[in-house]
């Protein structure tokens, strides 16, 4: 039934097409974007670990609790995470390259109790500035992020929970760092 319900919805939203790319039901969503084309061979990388390279806005704390930072698919070093469960609420930091750094990488999960995708905005300065990257993570899945950042001096990172995810236990941006090609 929730099959045949989910295949009128998309045949009436957007024709069959939009069904076949929306993969079988229960799967995470689409996969994750390729690497982006300025991928490089060698780096010069300053992790995010510093409390001066990071500041909290909402719900955030930098951490390397190896417990908060593990995930099924993967365990992190250090990250930055929900200092609490949330719920109806903002999940927004800064980190601070700057201005020295072309890129900034992270990975991004969020738990499987999560009820709906959040996407998370990657922004120039604050929470009113250019959009640099937008990011859609899926319940229980893992998006690796490389976002070209070349002369930020800041960098606002924001997601909000709303009355359709429920609550989150557990949003992870694992090991971020910045980096510069060589």
């Amino acid at each position: 039934m929730k099959r045949f319900v989910l295949f009128a919805m998309c045949a009436a939203l957007s024709g069959l097409w939009a069904c076949q790319t929306l993969g079988p039901v229960g799967s995470p969503g689409p996969s994750a974007p390729p690497p982006p084309a300025y991928t490089c061979e060698k780096k010069d990388i300053v992790p995010v670990r510093a409390r001066t390279q990071y500041s909290d806005d909402y719900g955030t704390m930098m951490t390397s609790d190896a417990a908060a930072l593990s995930t099924p698919a993967r365990n992190y070093r250090w990250g930055i995470k929900n200092s609490k469960t949330l719920s109806m609420a903002y999940f927004t930091f800064y980190v601070r390259p700057e201005g020295r750094y072309r890129y900034f990488k992270t990975s991004i999960y969020i738990d499987r109790g999560v009820k709906a995708p959040m996407t998370f905005l990657v922004r120039n300065n604050d929470r009113k500035g250019d959009v640099l990257k937008s990011v859609t993570v899926y319940p229980g899945q893992t998006v690796d992020v490389d976002v070209e950042i070349s002369g930020a001096r800041r960098l606002n990172v924001w997601s909000e929970l709303r009355i359709n995810h429920d609550k989150a236990d557990k949003i992870i941006f694992g090991e971020p760092e910045f980096y510069n090609c060589r």
